[in-house]
């Protein structure tokens, strides 16, 4: 769901990655763009393989994911990049997704999927990366060494928020009140390692 203004954003067939948004304003660093809703499901129900549909779910806990509707617009349109300019941020156990620098207009918003290190369940893998830019690592899986950053910096968050209550099989409820923005804070430290 977005929460950035229609007349802030677009969506744009791309070359090689399917749809994506594009900003048609400049946004400033911290503006947030909108939050994952979806329905809740099982993690342990849900096979990657089998989904025709691509790379839409959103881990929310060990057990349980979002799953957007696809049919609607929103922030699940964001293509990945080794590079992006948004990134998620953890708010009342929702996921939201905002921009972690000054965006321009015409700008693809993108965010990278934090996809664990490869393996041997990923095979062959599908997940490359067409992103193009300078620092693209051909796939939108971590490293290692950075993979356990993120979940270092992901667990001590976890112990400050709280998981908004969900129910397998219905849709994660929006918020009553979304902030507009986020200051800086400590997640724009962990962006520059990953």
């Amino acid at each position: 769901m977005f929460l950035l203004k229609k007349n802030y954003w677009e969506i744009l067939k791309t070359k090689e990655k399917g749809y994506g948004v594009f900003l048609k304003k400049k946004i400033t660093k911290g503006t947030i763009i909108g939050d994952y809703i979806g329905k809740v499901i099982e993690t342990s129900k849900y096979n990657l393989k089998n989904d025709k549909n691509g790379l839409y779910l959103m881990y929310y806990t060990d057990k349980a994911a979002i799953y957007p509707n696809l049919k609607k617009p929103g922030i699940h349109l964001l293509n990945h990049s080794c590079k992006p300019n948004c990134w998620i941020y953890t708010y009342c156990g929702h996921t939201l997704f905002f921009a972690i620098r000054n965006i321009k207009a015409g700008e693809e918003l993108t965010i990278s999927y934090l996809l664990p290190p490869k393996d041997a369940t990923c095979n062959p893998c599908t997940h490359n990366c067409r992103c193009g830019s300078k620092t693209c690592t051909g796939t939108m899986h971590l490293t290692k060494e950075k993979f356990k950053k993120w979940q270092k910096f992901q667990d001590k968050e976890k112990k400050k928020t709280k998981i908004a209550k969900f129910v397998f099989g219905k849709n994660l409820l929006k918020l009553k009140l979304y902030p507009k923005i986020i200051p800086n804070n400590s997640i724009y430290k962990v962006i520059t390692y990953l």
